[in-house]
């Protein structure tokens, strides 16, 4: 889940809890505390979720608002409770749009910026494209893309999680038209060439796959995924052994995770295959 737009956004946003009730110093002083409440309560949910939300539960009761729903959420999200996490995104979405739950600054409730709220509903499609729902996926990041300014880094970075969504929906020629969309707007983004490699094999163009591929990994010459790829790349084109042997790499580059748990199951279904196929 991407987060750390938000965690800058709700420090803001904490640091103006009780500012009405208070004035100088004590209100210095509680801005402090309502900003490092939230980062601990925002580290603690990364760490150790269940902790997490227990520190945010306790931070709801004493009327923390948004900024404690969010990290209640995300505690959520990181148990892997995704479709619950991405609900509340959305509630709390809904809610600081009109102001609800959010904190008041001189005497009047702030109401969140569009980019505020694109990053929410963000945040929602991601969690809904882990809970595999797909269709409400596509909703959140259309709404979050309708709020984001144009031509803005928010903006590529919701353009590569649609990306994401549309190639677990296998709309590759949608996915690889995000990523060239990106990779136009902001040229520097080499970490992305390695989906456009996914993408366009997707396509059944191996050649761009390749390229991309290939830049991909002058730049990141090490990188597990970059093989993994590699190797899903190599089986598209017929290559058992080159893909085998990409497939190893992962593995030698990465015990566990998620590029290993991958390459591990395609060497598998290749064995499976290469037994099950007769002889001559």
């Amino acid at each position: 889940m991407k987060t750390k737009a938000s965690i800058t956004i709700f420090l803001l946003v904490a640091s103006t809890v009780a500012i009405t009730s208070l004035t100088g110093a004590a209100a210095a002083r509680s801005a402090v505390k309502d900003e490092d409440r939230y980062a601990n309560c925002m580290d603690m949910a990364d760490r150790s979720p269940d902790k997490g939300i227990n520190l945010a539960l306790a931070w709801i009761a004493d009327g923390g608002g948004v900024p404690a729903r969010h990290c209640e959420a995300y505690g959520l999200a990181r148990l892997g409770e995704h479709a619950e996490a991405a609900a509340r995104f959305l509630k709390i979405a809904e809610d600081m749009r009109i102001g609800r739950d959010m904190p008041i600054r001189m005497g009047k409730r702030i109401v969140a910026s569009a980019p505020m709220l694109a990053d929410m509903y963000g945040q929602a499609a991601n969690a809904w494209l882990l809970a595999d729902e797909l269709v409400r996926a596509e909703d959140a990041i259309d709404l979050a893309l309708t709020l984001a300014p144009k031509n803005t880094p928010q903006e590529y970075e919701l353009v590569l999680d649609r990306a994401r969504i549309a190639a677990a929906d296998e709309d590759f020629q949608l996915a690889l038209r995000d990523l060239d969309y990106v990779l136009k707007g902001d040229p520097g983004r080499k970490d992305i060439l390695v989906l456009v490699a996914a993408a366009a094999r997707g396509v059944g163009d191996y050649g761009r796959a390749n390229q991309a591929l290939e830049a991909f990994q002058a730049v990141f010459p090490n990188n597990a995924t970059g093989y993994l790829e590699l190797g899903n790349l190599r089986h598209a084109e017929g290559d058992r052994k080159a893909a085998r042997q990409a497939w190893l790499k992962v593995l030698l580059l990465e015990d566990q995770g998620p590029s290993a748990d991958a390459a591990r199951a395609n060497i598998q279904k290749m064995d499976v295959q290469a037994a099950d196929t007769p002889a001559g």
